[in-house]
């Protein structure tokens, strides 16, 4: 059951035509068959639905990012092949996962080659952050393929947290909302069970940043990171805090290699 929003609501912007020339040309071949296609080559199958929310996010990221610079890449296919497709690894990532997966997940039914996913209900009741959520990269898409716990998008910039807060409703996004604040304000008696980070701040300031947010290694909590490279997290334990890098999933993006590091707190 979707719940209710605890964030006050953003308020909305004057629609504006100026760029619709700009919008229609960048969004000439955005269709749900040719995102299907792209799909299927980088190894993926999606679900009717979850093509056509992938569409909308794609439509409005072309359509906003004519006047605010949100993503860098300027054709659907380069943002999807180069940076949707890393939160189609997280929800593979977290469909297997022993705790944020969903319960009934028929892991025998995925082919090697190709990954299918299916939409299931919200088994959970974890809390799980992504801080620094910018334009929705990786956690909109995510949310699409993954829809376990309770998720908050934590963005202090105005026009972003706006444009966050529109998409999220637009595409019906299951217990996930937008908080317009600073993390740290934000975090404050409050604790998580899962984080998502990737290029928030650098891994040593990030796990000292959120140690006192995140649940335990007992209780199951777990920071993510999105990297280029492997982290050896015990190389940051300090008197206060321990870390241990319990997995890394490795995959490939235009031949270059990417991972997803899991990273638990031992001990407080």
């Amino acid at each position: 059951m979707q719940k209710p929003n605890p964030y006050k609501p953003i308020y909305a912007v004057r629609k504006s035509t100026k760029n619709a020339l700009k919008v229609q040309k960048a969004t000439q071949k955005l269709s749900v068959e040719n995102i299907d296609n792209q799909c299927l080559k980088m190894g993926f199958s999606l679900t009717v639905p979850q093509l056509s929310a992938l569409y909308n996010y794609l439509f409005l990221l072309q359509k906003w990012n004519q006047s605010m610079n949100l993503v860098g890449k300027s054709a659907w296919e380069d943002i999807l092949s180069e940076l949707i497709v890393d939160s189609f690894h997280l929800a593979k990532y977290l469909n297997a996962h022993a705790y944020f997966a969903p319960a009934n997940m028929p892991f025998g039914v995925q082919n090697e080659k190709i990954y299918s996913f299916q939409y299931y209900e919200n088994e959970h009741n974890f809390e799980a952050w992504d801080l620094g959520a910018g334009a929705g990269l990786p956690a909109i898409p995510l949310r699409i393929l993954w829809n376990q716990g309770r998720y908050t998008l934590v963005e202090a910039r105005e026009k972003r947290s706006l444009f966050l807060n529109m998409a999220c409703t637009k595409l019906g996004l299951e217990n996930t909302f937008v908080c317009r604040d600073r993390a740290e304000n934000f975090m404050q008696n409050k604790k998580a069970q899962l984080i998502v980070s990737r290029a928030f701040m650098p891994y040593d300031k990030m796990l000292d940043f959120v140690a006192p947010y995140l649940a335990a290694q007992q209780e199951n909590g777990a920071i993510i990171f999105l990297t280029l490279e492997k982290i050896n997290a015990a190389q940051f334990n300090n008197e206060l805090f321990r870390w241990n890098t319990k997995n890394i999933y490795e995959y490939s993006v235009h031949n270059k290699k990417k991972y997803l590091c899991e990273i638990e707190k031992i001990t407080n």
